[in-house]
């Protein structure tokens, strides 16, 4: 695709978030990744530019972030058919990608300014609520795409179906904690611990289901009827277009003068296994970050057909050992969460970047 920026719509119809990535100096790094990307990949769809300048711009980005991330891992891609979202091999092995992420939705309290004054008035309820909607959210994501039922189609039986799922719904959506994951997936929760090479999970406890307010969905999703028809889920909340802009300011591709700094929580690969502290300076030629960064992948236990582990490197992944207790591997670096801040700086003018 070619031109990805240049308007095929209406001002009044274009995305604010994909105006602010059009014209705003703090991210012309993230544009011209975003470009170099999408140029080497098919509208198979035949609306995703459309899409990605108006209603669908958070899905679309998504789209581009796996795409990436699969190249970078050394998958080839068969685009000969158009769903689910992506067809890839590698060494012989080859599987579907349906890609999804929990949009936001008209009726959701949880605005930025609401969770900001709940945060300044210090209403530690809010923080449980959030918890609780971000399992519902992610949930409803999963439950729909089972609808679909790709794995029906004739070039998809007999092969790996995986679902991946960022979560998008708020603004607070990307920084909560991914265990709620984990435990809505298997049906457990649990504390963990790393011996250097492997996480150990320590005080499981079993979760039965899963409430909202008057909402209740049961856990374990990978125990659902049609499940078994999913290989594994990848997730990420480390895929929005503040990596992008890391990603392409580390690699020297714009030349705006940009101070951009990241903080976050990742997880310390010691016996301790408490979240730390950590905080990276983003500076051209100095590479800190890849695309498998803060990615996991859970594998289910009771998929036909079973995902192949070990296709990615210096990623999260999770699964259920012979004996039904979660168990896998953690790379030595895991964020949990991050935040960046950008400054762009052109001919002695400084614009201050929005948290998008």
């Amino acid at each position: 695709m070619k031109d990805i920026f240049t308007s095929i719509v209406t001002e009044d119809k274009l995305n604010p978030v994909f105006e602010l990535l059009r014209t705003g100096k703090q991210l012309d790094p993230a544009k011209l990744l975003i470009e170099e990307i999408t140029s080497e990949m098919d509208d198979n769809d035949g609306n995703f530019i459309q899409q990605f300048q108006t209603t669908g711009f958070l899905s679309r980005l998504w789209e581009i972030y796996l795409f990436k991330f699969f190249k970078e891992n050394g998958f080839s891609f068969d685009t000969t058919n158009n769903r689910p979202d992506f067809h890839v091999e590698k060494n012989g092995i080859d599987f579907f990608i349906e890609a999804s992420l929990s949009n936001e939705v008209g009726d959701d309290k949880f605005t930025r300014e609401y969770i900001e004054e709940a945060s300044k008035n210090n209403v530690i309820e809010v923080q449980t609520e959030l918890i609780e909607h971000y399992v519902m959210r992610m949930g409803s994501v999963l439950y729909s795409k089972l609808q679909k039922k790709y794995w029906e189609l004739e070039w998809v039986e007999g092969k790996p179906l995986v679902l991946a799922i960022t979560p998008a719904h708020n603004y607070m959506a990307k920084f909560l904690p991914d265990s709620k994951i984990v435990e809505y997936l298997y049906g457990l929760s649990y504390e963990a611990e790393s011996d250097g090479e492997e996480l150990i999970p320590k005080k499981v406890t079993r979760t039965e289901n899963h409430k909202y307010g008057e909402k209740e969905i049961p856990s374990n999703f990978f125990k659902l009827p049609d499940t078994e028809n999913i290989s594994a889920i990848i997730f990420t909340n480390n895929s929005d277009l503040h990596k992008f802009n890391r990603m392409g300011y580390q690699n020297g591709l714009s030349k705006e003068l940009i101070i951009m700094q990241r903080e976050g929580l990742a997880f310390d690969n010691t016996p301790n296994a408490h979240p730390i502290e950590f905080s990276q300076a983003i500076i051209p030629g100095d590479i800190k970050e890849n695309w498998n960064e803060g990615v996991s992948i859970f594998h289910n236990p009771n998929a036909k057909i079973k995902l192949e582990k070990g296709l990615f490197e210096n990623i999260r992944e999770t699964w259920l050992n012979d004996d039904g207790e979660l168990t896998g591997t953690m790379p030595d670096f895991f964020p949990f969460n991050s935040m960046t801040m950008p400054v762009g700086i052109s001919l002695g003018e400084s614009t201050t970047g929005n948290n998008v």
